[in-house]
């Protein structure tokens, strides 16, 4: 019965995603530059005769918030600075690492390869939330274990995913730089989207280690830490699902797989609920 239901659910958000397909916004890489003269001023106006508010070394790489001709705008701390184009050297984009590549290639609704990889996805999603819930089913059941009713993780997840991939279809760049070629434990004047970037690790760290412990405390070591490397099996897919239709669908696929998210969410926190009765009444 169960699986009959999520079948049906699958094939409506398929077919939601099928009829709402739009193409996200253009990638926005900023400009890259470097520094080819010694003390570079960085002042508060595009004019030579504005104050200072920093300098640059020869061989310095800036990423540029806007520029023209004459000048270019960076971001210095909290201000906003500008630095004379006639220094500068422009670069050529950062290139992603070959998975991010590989990544950026199927994510194109015209690409069939596309609706392949999404409804294996969302399948694998369901598939694996129905095995966990029936495997706590029968510990409870059988073996008298309880567990969790409710995991943190999972929505920490779907949230960060949503969150990486807008700031990726927005500041590709900036993102590609600080996970792969800056990333560092303490981005301090690494910029706001570092910034960013390290809260939602820090947030999955805490999210992890809090649904570790749960899982061991209320199941023990052996079959907590068994509960717990299957819930992050299920994190890795809720990740790369969202992040996934996320960057393809953008607006469209962050309406659609909140209200997946939710449904799906509420149908587990509620199989849980309706299963912990039955293993008070099975001890009393």
């Amino acid at each position: 019965m169960v699986f009959t239901k999520s079948k049906g659910f699958l094939l409506v958000i398929i077919a939601l995603l099928l009829v709402s397909c739009s193409k996200p916004k253009q990638q926005l890489a900023r400009e890259r530059f470097i520094v080819t003269s010694n003390n570079l001023n960085i002042r508060i106006d595009p004019t030579q005769l504005s104050k200072t508010i920093g300098t640059l070394s020869k061989g310095d790489t800036i990423i540029a918030l806007a520029s023209d001709k004459f000048w270019v705008m960076v971001k210095v701390e909290n201000q906003t600075g500008f630095i004379a184009s006639e220094y500068l050297k422009k670069l050529a984009p950062i290139k992603p690492p070959k998975f991010i590549s590989f990544i950026e290639k199927y994510t194109n609704p015209n690409n069939h390869y596309f609706w392949l990889s999404t409804l294996f996805l969302l399948s694998a999603w369901i598939l694996l939330e129905l095995r966990l819930i029936k495997y706590e089913k029968d510990l409870k059941e059988k073996h008298q274990i309880n567990t969790k009713k409710i995991s943190v993780t999972p929505l920490i997840f779907f949230a960060s995913a949503i969150l990486t991939a807008i700031l990726y279809l927005l500041w590709r760049d900036q993102v590609i730089d600080s996970l792969f070629y800056k990333f560092s434990l303490l981005p301090k004047g690494m910029g706001s989207i570092a910034w960013i970037i390290w809260i939602q690790f820090a947030t999955i760290t805490i999210g992890l280690i809090i649904d570790l412990i749960g899982s061991i405390y209320l199941s023990g070591v052996k079959y907590g830490f068994t509960i717990y490397l299957f819930e992050q099996g299920i994190n890795l897919i809720i990740f790369a699902t969202a992040l996934f239709l996320t960057l393809t669908l953008f607006v469209v696929a962050i309406i659609i797989l909140v209200i997946f998210f939710a449904i799906l969410y509420t149908f587990i926190v509620t199989e849980n609920g309706k299963s912990f009765p039955r293993f008070i009444n099975s001890k009393i």
